[in-house]
Parts: C-alpha cells; sequence; structure tokens
C-alpha cells in the first residue's frame, strides 16, 4: 500500500494536469477561432470582388502562411483536436445538456468537413508543389465539384456555431459579460453574414467568367483532362478519402474505448454517492460528481457546462472529503473568491474513487419539490438560488414612543408590522425577521428570478400605499403620517435553513438581505422611501422606461452599488405599470 503522502502527491499532480490541460484546449480552441474569424473577415472583402478577397488575404491570412504562422494554426489544431477527443473518453456518459452535445457533434464535424478543403490543398501544395490561390479554391468550389459547395457552406456554418459555443461557454462566467451581449450578439451574426455574402458574390463572379469561355477565366484554376495537374488533383481527392476514414476509425476507435471501459470499471471498481434525503446513485469510478448527478437524473446546476469556469455546480462534500484529489489551482482561486469553507468542491471537478456524500448548493432551473409549508427547500435543506430581499423599516419609530403608554405605542406597531406582512404575504412573500420595527422579507424561493423582482417591488408599492392607509386611519392617535424606508435588492441567497434545535430564525443567508438592509438605510440621505438596486430594477423595466440611477456606497462594500430612488408611490406605479388603487 502507498503512503498517504506520497498517494496525495499524485491526486495534486493528477489535479494539477487537469487544469493545464483544460488552459491548453481553451487556448488552442481560441486560436483557432481567431484564425477562422480572420478567414471569414476575407471572405467578406469578396463582396468587392475576387482581387479584393485576393488583397485582403495578404493582409489577414498570409500571416498564417508563415513559419510561426503555421506552427501556432497546426499545433492548435492538433492539440484542441486531441484534448477535444481525449475529452470525449473521459466522458462517462453522454447524458448531458442539449448545448454541449451540440458542440460535440460540431466538433467531431468540423475535421470531415475540413479534410476536403484544407487538407486536400495543402497536400497539393507540400506533395505535389501546385500553387493554390483564391481563384482556384473558388472555381474548384462554385464550378468543377459537385458537392464542394454545400460542404463548404455546411463547414462554415458549423465552424462559426461551435466556436461561438465555446467562447459564450468562457466567457459567460465573467462578471462584463451580460452587459457585452448585446455587442457580442451582433458580431456573432454580422461577420459570417457577410461572409457568406462575399463568398457568394465571388462564386457567382467566377460563375460568369466560366460561363464567358476558358479564355475568360485566370490561369490555373481549372486542371485540363489528362494533363499532370488533373493527375496530382485526383491523387490527392484519393489521399483525402483515405485521411477521412483514418478519421472516422479514430472516432469509432473512442466510442469503443469507451465501451470496454465502462464495461471494466462497471464491472469491477464502481463508487456510492450519497445525496440529500439519502438518495444513494452507484457509478464507475472515474465519474465526477456532475457527470453522475446527469446520469441519475438528479437536477444539479451547472451554468458553464461542467468546465470549470463558475461555482454553480458546488457541493458540500460532507463525507468522504478526505479521499479526493485536491482542488486544483483554478479550482481553489474561485473557490476562494466566493469564500467557500473547505468542504465545498466543484462538482464537476471532482471524481471520487471511494464513497462520498455530497449537498448540491445551488438550486437547478430544473423544478424542485418544496416542503410543505417551507420556503422551498429540497429534501436535505439547504440549497443556493437567486432570491429578492425586501428590508422596511418605520422612521422615527422611537418618537412613537413619547408621551404614550407602552401599550399605546405597541398597538401602533403592530398595526404597522401586520401591514408589511400581509402585503408582502399578498404578494407571494415570505416574512422572515421581524427586529423592533425592521421587517426582512424574502421573494423567489421557488421560482424564477423576474418573477420574484417583480412580486417584491409590488409588496413594496402595496405596503407603501397601506400605510399611507394606516396613517388615515390613525391619524387621532398621530401627530404626523408614519414613514417608512424600503431597501430592495436581488441576488444569491442559501435558502431552506433549518437551525438544530428547533430554534426559529432567518430561513435563507447571504449578502442580498444585507445589500437590502443597507439600501434601506440610505433612504434618509437621498430623501426616498424606496432605494432600489439596478440589477433588481432591471428585472422589471422595460429598456425605455428605465428610472436614474445613482452609485451609493454602502458600507462594508469596496465599490459603489448602482441603485435607483423613487420618492412617490406614483413612480414605482409607473415603473410595474399598474393602476392606482381606487377607493
Amino acid at each position: 500500500m502507498s503512503a498517504p503522502g506520497t498517494a496525495s502527491s499524485t491526486r495534486e499532480r493528477a489535479s494539477s494536469q487537469r487544469g493545464f490541460l483544460r488552459t491548453l484546449r481553451l487556448w488552442s480552441g481560441l486560436v483557432l477561432f481567431f484564425y477562422a474569424t480572420m478567414h471569414f473577415l476575407n471572405h467578406a472583402f469578396g463582396i468587392r470582388s475576387l482581387e479584393a478577397m485576393e488583397r485582403a488575404g495578404k493582409v489577414l491570412l498570409d500571416p498564417w502562411q508563415s513559419v510561426p504562422g503555421l506552427v501556432l494554426l497546426y499545433g492548435a489544431m492538433i492539440v484542441h483536436a486531441g484534448l477535444g477527443l481525449r475529452a470525449l473518453y473521459r466522458r462517462r456518459h453522454l447524458r448531458i445538456p442539449a448545448t454541449d452535445a451540440v458542440q460535440i457533434a460540431l466538433g467531431l464535424a468540423i475535421p470531415l468537413l475540413l479534410m476536403a478543403h484544407a487538407a486536400a490543398i495543402r497536400t497539393a501544395e507540400i506533395v505535389y508543389g501546385a500553387q493554390i490561390d483564391f481563384d482556384r479554391v473558388v472555381y474548384q468550389l462554385w464550378v468543377a465539384s459537385e458537392f464542394g459547395l454545400p460542404r463548404q457552406l455546411l463547414l462554415m456554418l458549423v465552424v462559426w456555431v461551435h466556436g461561438c459555443i465555446g467562447v459564450r461557454a468562457w466567457l459567460r462566467s465573467k462578471s462584463w459579460y451580460p452587459r457585452a451581449v448585446p455587442l457580442l450578439a451582433a458580431l456573432a451574426t454580422l461577420v459570417p453574414a457577410l461572409a457568406l455574402l462575399g463568398f457568394v458574390n465571388a462564386g457567382l463572379d467566377m460563375r460568369e467568367l466560366a460561363a464567358a469561355g476558358g479564355m475568360a477565366l485566370p490561369p490555373g484554376v481549372s486542371d485540363p483532362p489528362g494533363s499532370p495537374q488533373a493527375a496530382a488533383t485526383a491523387a490527392v481527392n484519393r489521399a483525402v478519402d483515405w485521411m477521412t476514414v483514418a478519421y472516422v476509425a479514430l472516432v469509432a476507435g473512442v466510442f469503443a474505448a469507451r465501451a470496454i471501459r465502462d464495461w471494466h470499471a462497471a464491472r469491477f471498481r464502481a463508487v456510492r454517492l450519497t445525496y440529500p434525503g439519502g438518495r444513494v446513485v452507484t457509478v464507475p469510478v472515474g465519474f465526477s460528481v456532475l457527470e453522475a448527478s446527469r446520469w441519475a437524473g438528479i437536477p444539479h446546476a451547472s451554468v458553464c457546462g461542467g468546465r470549470g469556469r463558475c461555482s454553480t455546480c458546488r457541493v458540500d462534500v460532507v463525507a468522504g472529503g478526505d479521499t479526493l484529489s485536491p482542488p486544483t489551482p483554478e479550482e481553489a482561486r474561485l473557490l476562494s473568491r466566493i469564500g467557500a469553507p473547505s468542504s465545498v468542491r466543484l462538482a464537476c471537478q471532482i471524481r471520487p474513487e471511494s464513497d462520498v456524500a455530497v449537498v448540491p448548493l445551488v438550486h437547478s432551473a430544473a423544478p424542485a419539490r418544496p416542503r410543505e409549508g417551507g420556503l422551498g427547500g429540497g429534501a436535505g435543506g439547504r440549497r443556493e438560488t437567486e432570491v429578492a430581499a425586501l428590508f422596511v423599516d418605520l422612521r422615527q419609530s422611537t418618537q412613537l414612543a413619547d408621551d404614550r403608554l407602552p401599550y399605546d405605542t405597541l398597538f401602533i406597531v403592530e398595526r404597522y408590522i401586520k401591514t408589511v406582512a400581509a402585503a408582502v404575504r399578498d404578494c407571494g412573500g415570505h416574512v422572515i425577521n421581524i427586529a423592533g420595527d425592521g421587517v426582512m422579507s424574502v421573494f423567489g424561493t421557488d421560482g424564477p428570478a423576474h418573477n420574484a423582482a417583480r412580486d417584491a417591488f409590488r409588496a413594496a408599492l402595496k405596503l407603501w400605499e397601506d400605510i399611507d392607509a394606516l396613517s388615515d386611519d390613525l391619524r387621532m392617535e398621530l401627530s404626523e403620517p408614519l414613514r417608512v424606508g424600503i431597501g430592495l435588492h436581488v441576488g444569491v441567497a442559501v435558502v431552506g435553513i433549518e437551525w438544530a434545535g428547533g430554534l426559529e430564525g432567518t430561513p435563507f443567508l447571504g449578502d442580498t438581505g444585507n445589500v437590502a438592509a443597507r439600501l434601506e438605510a440610505q433612504t434618509k440621505r437621498l430623501d426616498a422611501t424606496l432605494v432600489a438596486s439596478k440589477e433588481a430594477v432591471l428585472l422589471v423595466a422595460d429598456d425605455g422606461d428605465l428610472p436614474d440611477f445613482s452609485a451609493v456606497m454602502l458600507p462594508g462594500k469596496q465599490e459603489p452599488v448602482e441603485a435607483a430612488s423613487f420618492r412617490e408611490s406614483g413612480e414605482l406605479r409607473a415603473l410595474l405599470k399598474e393602476r392606482a388603487a381606487v377607493g
């Protein structure tokens, strides 16, 4: 038996290697996507003419034909394809999200489509010394070949979609990505559209030249029958056919190796994963926890698709954590950023070699089954989801006790709390903490974030109007109307908390409630009744009806928070586009 230190060192090296290979696969893919983008932009110059494509190619494509360019391009191609096949082999099953399945299928299709184009050109240039320029490529695709044109159009589509899926998976975890989506979507649409227009225009020009007769064609674009050039082209096509057969055999070999590995693992090696509620899943050694969840049909969040670029798949390893490989540097940095304890790991990164018990911490988009009367906590309690927090505080509450008997003050405060609680419940929220005259409530524990935000804003409007009505009802008891401050924020929180010993308390944890309370504290300074974060407002407002936002520095925050202030209930009603209450 190996010593514990040796086993730990081996696991660390394996984790570090996985992190390095993921990074290598990412950057090799980015190199290939950049080359494809340059190729597409060069096609776009075909809108002008074939000559314009040729001149643009000297800037956009000729650098790739230099020795460093070729080393970078073909090195990236070999590395990315090899790591892609390796990743396909390492996948323990193919029960994966549709986006991942599409990306894998497109990635496998690219070499099949590319060989008849790129491999044929490179073989003709290296083996037979042929000079392949744009004119010849366009002629072969649009005039000489029967299937060349549809195959090339399909190749353009497949390459671009595959690359865009990969870039999106890489960028979507970046904080600035939501703001950049409109620009990125425009570029992702505009670049292939222009490339297609240029390619079609160049092809139609070539067809016109071919129809005008051989003398009109540029020299060297066609191969006279029986000429050495024609024989060389036929030999190249045969070589490409053999390359295609070899590639298909390679992919088939990967799937065959997967089947043999899975059979052996299922027969001789297996681990048990225990989930909340006592559910046990038995899988072969080598499955990641995320793969095990998907294989067993257990909802498990994973925004980045299991690539280790987000934290949504994280789990609390409640048993067997000491047998897991240590986090890679990338996983460790990510977990450190969110302040995760040592027992929390990314489900996509851990591959148990012995039995473990885990608790998924982020609520999946799949339908959940909340407990009776609870806050949507699944079996086993804790889960993380996006909620709206609403904090309400009574202004100048200490003045209510002046010259009043204690029970008289209690009567007014009790009426106020009941009014706030009723508004929250009527709009689908839960009152989860009352401290003095401060009331904290939460919305969206079992629904999408945009519904949570709208329900919270509706509750704010209702309690605002109901407090005004209460002031009118108590006008004989009050020297001035009751005034409240309201803070509203949307963010991630852990819900479904059950305190040991049956203690009743806050059933959601996280910074979302703190931000809502601190926004409420800004209402006095801003002379407003409601201060809501920009994140919350954007979930309910139309693009054309956004209120003004200002930067608010909150205690404990290093960066200011963008927020909107509402001084009149009519402003909030206009945001929600609700009619004023009648009567």
